[in-house]
């Protein structure tokens, strides 16, 4: 039981500092000071979730509030990490797609893809090669290291010779050089059988003879100028033209006229094929030799056609009409007979009377 000592001293001065005394109006009208409004302050934290602190939690400073925000992030993240695995996805897809669609065809001798070297023709098999839909038609041959078009026709240096200057000869080889693409690069005149170029080029005199003896049989048959594969016989299996050849340039006379005279060897393979028929491709080796004598008269710089030969294979021989007529590997009949030749060999020069004979390869 507790002791008169333990019992609460409810004195004066106890009462005294117990009282609660009201401020009057004027201490309420009064900011508060310093001290009260740290206590406020204090009260205020103290005052849990309904107050101000724990609404600014929820949005954004508290821990509640990083813990809502590393939730809602994480589903977000974990969508982007997503979109960039399908993106590499999609990228290597396409990479495949394309390397798929480039790549190399296969090259199978069923569907006639591969270049096949010919031997000796055998069985009417006139040595020609098939380049097929997607073969190089040049491929397996010499012409595969040939200049393409007129890249491989190289004139010499001009060099003042026998009355004609320096300037004279270099315009003379540019016209040299003119009349052997018409003569056997132009389209219009290979395929067409129109030799329009050609003509424009030659000395109007000349002109007059050529015009008058085209296409008129006999040995003096002026389409023995040019190269023109007979009508509905070939057509380009390729636009380009293989080139091979030198020309050279020599003091002349002719005719008691001093000059240069301008030798052109050239061989020129074609690939070739039966219109409408690119099963039928093969290539078509032209030898091509000229000589033309330049010289001045009346102050200008003359050009003169003084010779043209040529032989042709794999083709028809005899045929007389100064075209070439192309003998592709389907052509029926037996191989010709005489003795084998390389189209590509220009060691020799070319025969006036050739035996129609046998081609090694084309």
């Amino acid at each position: 039981m507790p002791s008169d000592a333990d019992e609460p001293v409810f004195d004066e001065e106890f009462i005294r500092g117990a009282a609660f005394t009201e401020p009057s109006a004027q201490e309420r009208s009064r900011p508060p000071g310093r001290l009260r409004r740290m206590r406020d302050r204090r009260a205020l934290r103290r005052s849990g979730p309904s107050g101000r602190a724990g609404r600014r939690g929820l949005g954004g400073r508290g821990p509640l509030g990083r813990r809502r925000r590393r939730e809602r992030r994480e589903p977000t993240h974990r969508r982007a990490v997503l979109q960039v695995i399908a993106g590499v996805a999609v990228l290597l897809m396409i990479s495949t797609g394309l390397w798929w669609w480039n790549r190399p065809a296969p090259r199978d001798e069923a569907d006639g893809s591969v270049i096949i070297e010919q031997g000796v023709p055998d069985g009417g098999n006139p040595g020609g090669a098939a380049p097929g839909a997607h073969g190089d038609p040049f491929a397996g041959s010499p012409a595969a290291s040939y200049a393409d078009g007129e890249a491989g026709i190289q004139m010499p240096d001009p060099k003042a010779a026998n009355g004609l200057s320096e300037a004279d000869l270099a315009l003379a080889y540019v016209r040299v050089r003119k009349l052997i693409v018409a003569a056997n690069l132009d389209p219009a005149t290979v395929y067409e059988r129109k030799p329009d170029a050609f003509r424009r080029l030659l000395d109007p005199a000349q002109r007059r003879t050529f015009d008058r003896d085209l296409d008129e049989k006999g040995e003096h048959n002026s389409r023995t100028w040019l190269t023109s594969f007979a009508a509905g016989t070939a057509e380009r299996a390729v636009p380009t033209v293989k080139v091979h050849g030198t020309v050279t340039a020599a003091k002349a006379r002719d005719q008691g006229r001093p000059g240069v005279k301008v030798t052109a060897d050239h061989l020129f393979v074609y690939a070739v094929q039966r219109p409408g028929r690119p099963e039928t491709a093969m290539r078509e080796v032209v030898r091509r030799a000229i000589e033309v004598f330049v010289y001045r008269e009346g102050g200008e710089v003359k050009l003169w056609l003084t010779r043209t030969d040529s032989s042709s294979a794999p083709s028809a021989c005899d045929m007389g009409d100064g075209f070439v007529h192309p003998r592709y590997r389907d052509d029926r009949g037996g191989a010709p007979g005489g003795e084998s030749h390389d189209p590509y060999d220009q060691s020799k020069p070319i025969q006036e009377d050739p035996e129609c004979g046998q081609v090694t390869r084309v």
